[in-house]
């Protein structure tokens, strides 16, 4: 290869021609800024006149590189391998006018910090871009069949950007690390520089190429070494690209190009097989795209020009085996225990933390790559194992959000359980509910000593919010549990299970924190007896109490691997802000019209007008203090129905509605009275339900068999001329999440009797 016959590869003579290539390309840009910066004036007559647009960065970039990335440096960049492979780049003119998209891409996408909607808008050029290059432009406007492969595409982009927003959640969420990250230097100007090359990777994938080129070319061009070494090509010009976008100074710029042709040399190579180093402590990574997996990401380089495919396994000090791997399209052994797809300076796979023994804090990873011809070569890499999943997930099963705190005006994220109606808000939970998440650290020496769950608070006002100082100790607040102790011990094991069965851990991890030590009862057949182990039940429900809002604090503690197990420290925490109500919902129905108590109604009273139905449906705010807002303010709605002589119930119409005197037809769901106050109304406070348009509702009209006067065509209406005893009911509820069912507080049926006279007409 160039690079082994080379001992220095800036020498060579290809890459002296494509760096003088590459400085050409530049050099009219920085002439330009250099003759802009000789005048201010010039400068904003300029800036006045050709205000910077997206069309004008996408054209500089089209201009830079092809000026710079000719037939020729295409060639010269390859190493000898790449061009008995690939032949005169007439022969690869569809990869050669990709790849140019590729470098223009990989610029653009990395010129500056760019959200998903961002890298979405350039992938968009991109793959305009690809399909010109093709001779297949994208239609003005595109076609159905063009819009559906663009949106494949944005959703294999999804699924490639996921991880790394995951982990930035992840770091707003628990940033204690960050400062000592920093302060050790694992955290420099050059942290997540490679973030995109995940993202590049996915994007060369099989499924990714039929959406980019169009079915019909994609199976004309998707076969033989061309297109496998063009996808190669391509993901290192991506790389290039992005690293020139993010370059500040032509050395830097020099850099660049020296890993893209180290890069290039790698593609052609027959067989590559590469782990790269494990870091000192791999911690969990996050996969949103795998179903929340939660697994040590294992990178590194499955290529070469013979790949055909490869495996990974790992070995706990024994055989190797597969089952905790997950490859990076989230396929898994056994169903598929290899991929086919080539992976360069990329994620290889995962394990998955949920299938390794509890307590592993050291694993050999193997990576085995297999080409044509019987080619195969082995890896392996030691990783020594940091898992802290200590998080909140869920409250009562409502999923955990982060965002900002929508009761203070400043901006501050918070972990709140979303609300279930109206994402972006917080819901309130009451009951008997359970606490969801994980609460493990082990690795690198260390070991958990024991979880602690406590809740902080009221938080008078909602703000600001309690902020717990983590302590093995003392943590403080109000327990929600007593601290779960983890020793390994008889009492205490990492797993266990009956002698017939297989044992299972006793960590939590995505369950239920509301957790206690207990006893699993077992059977033994030999002898015939009973007996019992210790278990970690984590089937529990915290009962909520008072009412307001509170802080759920997480904390994990740990220890020395290595007696004397000292000091006992936080290994992590984690916290989510819970608006708890276990207020009870008030209601009551004092008067139907004119009629107080149980007396008559007579229905001549109302032709022509309604009978007002007075009385209180009510909940109390949480925190009386704080801002009138959901879920402080969660009343949900009261409904009034009628049902005569034990019949069956008829429900109120909707336009019968008038809650406090508002208009008729308004939605029962505001409070009656609306008062917003720490103490129930009274009955003397009782104010207007509804409007009843009770003619319309209860008048029979005139008997409609002579022999029977009082029985009316419609069972829930009288005959004129008839009485009969009517109850009305009330039901009124709030909004509030109640037990992990999603139930509401509620009251009712409240009952409330009259004798109906229809007289109308006498």
């Amino acid at each position: 290869m160039q690079a082994a016959n080379n001992p220095d590869l800036t020498q060579s003579a290809d890459f002296q021609a494509v760096l003088n290539s590459l400085l050409a390309a530049y050099r009219p840009i920085l002439e330009r800024e250099l003759s802009l910066s000789e005048s201010a004036a010039n400068l904003v007559k300029e800036s006045q006149a050709h205000p910077p647009t997206c069309d004008d960065e996408i054209e500089l970039a089209q201009s830079l590189f092809e000026r710079f990335f000719t037939k020729d440096v295409a060639l010269s960049l390859l190493p000898d391998e790449g061009r008995q492979v690939l032949g005169n780049p007439d022969q690869w003119e569809w990869c050669y006018r990709r790849i140019l998209c590729c470098l223009i891409f990989g610029w653009l996408v990395c010129r500056g910090p760019r959200t998903f909607r961002g890298f979405a808008y350039y992938l968009y050029q991109y793959w305009r871009c690809v399909r010109q290059a093709l001779g297949q432009p994208v239609s003005i406007p595109p076609t159905v069949e063009e819009q559906r492969d663009f949106s494949t595409l944005v959703k294999i982009l999804a699924s490639a950007y996921a991880p790394s927003i995951k982990d930035q959640v992840k770091d707003l969420e628990y940033p204690i690390d960050i400062p000592q990250e920093i302060a050790s230097g694992q955290i420099d100007c050059s942290v997540d520089n490679d973030a995109a090359s995940s993202v590049f990777q996915r994007l060369c994938a099989p499924d990714a190429a039929a959406a980019l080129f169009g079915s019909k070319v994609s199976e004309q061009i998707g076969q033989g070494p061309i297109w496998r070494n063009c996808c190669c090509y391509c993901v290192a010009a991506l790389e290039f690209g992005c690293c020139l976008g993010r370059s500040k100074t032509l050395i830097e710029a020099f850099r660049c190009l020296k890993e893209f042709f180290l890069q290039l040399q790698r593609c052609f190579e027959p067989l590559i097989a590469i782990i790269d180093t494990p870091p000192a402590c791999s911690t969990l990574t996050f996969v949103a795209a795998c179903s929340n997996l939660a697994g040590i990401e294992i990178d590194g380089t499955a290529a070469g020009a013979a790949f055909t495919y490869y495996t990974l396994t790992y070995s706990l000090g024994g055989p190797a085996i597969n089952y905790a791997v997950v490859y990076p399209n989230c396929s898994r052994p056994p169903v598929n225990p290899s991929s086919a797809i080539p992976v360069n300076c990329g994620v290889l796979g995962y394990l998955d933390i949920d299938l390794l023994p509890p307590a592993t804090t050291e694993v050999t990873v193997y990576l085995d790559v297999y080409g044509s011809g019987g080619l195969h070569l082995q890896v392996s890499g030691l990783f020594q194992l940091e898992i802290n999943a200590i998080q909140i997930t869920a409250v009562a099963t409502v999923a955990a959000s982060v965002g900002q705190d929508p009761f203070n005006p400043s901006p501050f994220p918070i972990k709140m359980v979303q609300n279930v109606s109206h994402p972006g808000l917080e819901q309130s939970v009451g009951g008997s509910i359970s606490v969801t998440g994980s609460a493990y650290a082990a690795g690198c020496g260390n070991l958990m000593t024991q979880y602690q769950l406590a809740e902080f608070g009221p938080a008078l006002g909602a703000i600001p919010l309690p902020v717990p100082i983590p302590s093995p100790t003392a943590l403080g607040g109000t327990p929600l549990i007593a601290p779960v102790i983890y020793d390994g011990t008889s009492t205490h094991p990492w797993q266990s299970g009956c002698f017939l069965g297989w044992p299972t851990p006793n960590t939590i991890l995505n369950g239920d924190l509301v957790a206690s030590w207990s006893t699993e009862s077992c059977w033994s057949p030999i002898p015939p007896h009973t007996y019992t182990v210790p278990k970690i039940s984590s089937n529990e429900k915290w009962a909520s109490g008072a009412s307001g809002r509170y802080v759920l604090f997480l904390e994990v503690d740990e220890a020395p691997i290595v007696l004397p197990h000292s000091p006992v420290v936080p290994a992590g925490e984690d916290q989510i802000v819970v608006w708890i109500d276990n207020y009870p919902v008030t209601g009551a129905l004092t008067q139907i019209g004119n009629v107080v108590g149980c007396g008559d109604l007579h229905l001549k009273d109302y032709v022509g007008t309604t009978a007002p139905v007075f009385g209180i449906a009510w909940d109390y705010p949480i925190d009386v203090t704080a801002a009138q807002q959901i879920p402080n303010d969660n009343f949900g709605s009261y409904a009034l129905s009628y049902q005569k002589n034990g019949g069956s119930m008829r429900s109120f119409l909707a336009s019968d509605y008038t809650p406090n005197g508002a208009t008729a037809g308004t939605p029962p769901t505001v409070r009656v009275p609306n008062l917003w106050q720490a103490t129930a109304p009274t009955i003397a406070q009782a104010a207007l339900l509804a409007s009843w348009d009770i003619v319309t509702a209860l008048d029979g009209g005139a008997p409609p068999d002579p022999n029977n006067p009082c029985v009316a065509t419609n069972p829930w209406q009288l005959p004129r001329g008839c009485r009969c005893a009517y109850v009305i009911e009330l039901v009124a509820s709030d909004t509030t999440w109640v037990g992990d069912g999603g139930d509401n507080h509620s009251t009712g049926p409240i009952l409330f009797a009259i004798n109906v006279i229809n007289d109308i007409g006498s």
